[in-house]
């Protein structure tokens, strides 16, 4: 869409009036920031989020921790840095929304559904740790710490520091956790959910309406805030990253690691991959919509990717260090097991823990889960974000808060039935580990593969030349034609996994995901090949 020079350099604050478009293919407003340093600054805080301070699959293992790390940061390497700068450039490219970028490729409009509906179970489980951090951070300001200790009654038995841990028992930190601010059903989700646990449904409504009030006036809002958690969050890291060094055993996983556990199934390998897409933000669409919010002038997209790329890794490597070695120092306190269960819970546990052995634990825990708090909100906003701007268009702009209200309510509805019951852990914890984790390989291999062989990658790079005078690297155009058979073949490796009940569940979820990909594909085919057919019976 051609453009006048005196609108190329609008100010941000008038940008803003033409938000509302002439038509539904218009693209997002694309002079938002009138300079790089702004909109570069937003781009690396979406790699600042929840997902680098809270999700670490494999922070229960200790022997497994440092071996899937090391997937981890080869993948992050060679596929989630390549795939963030190319859903960025993207955006980059056409200016358009989630789902009208694809006019690029039509036959991939699917790839937006499925990024759309990626980002809608992304929001709805994260949405549930703003609850768990604003629970522990009101609890941090007691007169002491109420998991300092074991409390009289806990059920199952907790076991006080520096005793044995008998097998059924729980460390301080985890009873709490699990009795006091969850609730936890201890039988699974036999018989059902359980009851509601009506404060944290109250942290839970709380926090959406945060998550309103920074949505509401739609990226501008969210880019005055992201200095502001950026700075807290390595603030904390720092700090805690200082101290930890000073605790017993924190050594313990680079004792443990067992490096065959690489040898040893392609489990691992995969939940690698996927773990490198989800701490770069790939495949939720956030990348798309920041990239069409790039400003005109010359901006190196280059240089913005590898600043993310080192952001993300900094804060998901300190916080999965730091998380370690409190694991290995529960060993020490324990002598045998710590109990900690696989899962979404087990960095709060561990985060818990380890504020509890330094000196002014209560001020450290009020600080890193305001922190989390924080860090959660700006993810679920940004989340929130991309869903609203998915849909443009003058009409559909002008009551864009009738949707974010829908969005902010269901949630909240949806939320209180489901995460924030006594079986809303297992609930979490199912979500991690299918809708949210698991198509992503698939939904990124899909946006390689049509860059590349569909589009076409020269035509693709020529694009971005023009768009901001950068061609992408052979490193980059490298990695989005090799990698993405690899992705769809380590997807494929774990569809055999078919017989429980919670699989075909959790596959159900994964598949209803990446459906729109198949299917507009071959609507797209089918529909093509005939109109072919047509046109040549005509002649």
């Amino acid at each position: 869409m051609s453009e006048s020079e005196s609108t190329r350099s609008k100010s941000a604050s008038r940008s803003a009036d033409v938000d509302t478009v002439s038509s539904d293919d218009s693209p997002l407003v694309p002079d938002r920031w009138s300079n790089n340093i702004s909109y570069r600054q937003l781009v690396m805080s979406s790699c600042i989020g929840i997902t680098q301070v809270w999700w670490h699959p494999y922070i229960h293992d200790l022997s497994r921790l440092l071996p899937f790390i090391f997937l981890y940061n080869v993948f992050s390497m060679f596929v989630g840095y390549p795939m963030f700068y190319l859903e960025l450039a993207m955006g980059v490219v056409t200016k358009k929304s989630l789902l009208n970028c694809w006019d690029l490729a039509p036959m991939a409009r699917g790839v937006g559904v499925a990024m759309l509906l990626s980002s809608v179970f992304c929001v709805f489980t994260l949405s549930v740790i703003c609850a768990w951090s604003l629970a522990m951070l009101v609890h941090s300001f007691h007169s002491f710490l109420p998991w300092l200790h074991c409390a009289a009654k806990a059920s199952p038995p907790c076991a006080a520091r520096h005793r044995q841990l008998s097998p059924g028992s729980e460390t301080p930190a985890q009873s709490f956790f699990f009795n006091f601010v969850l609730d936890l059903k201890r039988s699974g989700l036999e018989g059902g959910l359980g009851n509601v646990v009506w404060e944290l449904s109250c942290y839970y409504v709380v926090s959406w309406f945060l998550i309103y009030c920074i949505a509401v006036k739609r990226i501008y809002s969210y880019s005055k805030i992201v200095l502001f958690k950026d700075v807290l969050s390595y603030l904390t890291l720092i700090t805690f990253s200082l101290g930890v060094m000073r605790l017993d055993g924190a050594s313990k996983m680079f004792h443990d690691c067992d490096w065959g556990a690489l040898l040893r199934g392609t489990t691992i390998w995969r939940e690698a991959v996927e773990f490198s897409l989800i701490q770069m933000t790939v495949t939720q669409g956030s990348l798309v919509m920041l990239g069409a919010y790039c400003p005109k002038q010359q901006h190196k997209l280059g240089t913005t990717s590898l600043l993310a790329f080192v952001v993300s890794k900094t804060s998901c490597m300190a916080s999965a260090l730091i998380l370690g070695a409190t694991h290995g120092a529960l060993y020490t306190d324990y002598g045998n097991s710590t109990n900690i269960m696989r899962g979404a819970g087990a960095s709060m546990i561990l985060w818990s823990d380890y504020v509890a052995r330094i000196p002014g634990s209560q001020f450290w825990s009020a600080l890193l889960f305001f922190t989390i708090f924080v860090l959660s909100l700006s993810s679920c906003a940004l989340l929130v974000q991309t869903m609203i701007s998915s849909f443009s268009g003058r009409s559909i702009q002008k009551i864009t808060w009738v949707f974010l209200i829908v969005i902010c309510m269901l949630s909240c509805l949806l939320g209180v039935m489901t995460l924030c019951t006594q079986g809303g852990l297992y609930i979490v914890n199912f979500l991690m580990e299918w809708p949210v984790t698991r198509p992503r390989v698939a939904v990124a291999a899909a946006v390689g593969f049509v860059i590349t062989f569909v589009y076409g990658q020269t035509t693709f790079c020529e694009d971005v030349y023009f768009a901001v005078g950068e061609y992408p690297s052979v490193f980059m155009r490298v990695c989005w034609a090799i990698f993405p058979p690899i992705m769809m073949l380590m997807f494929l490796t774990g569809t055999g996994l078919w017989p429980a009940p919670g699989t075909l569940a959790g596959w159900f979820l994964v598949i209803k995901t990446i459906m729109p990909i198949i299917f507009i594909m071959l609507f797209y085919l089918v529909f093509k090949i005939r109109v072919r057919n047509i046109v040549r019976d005509e002649k």
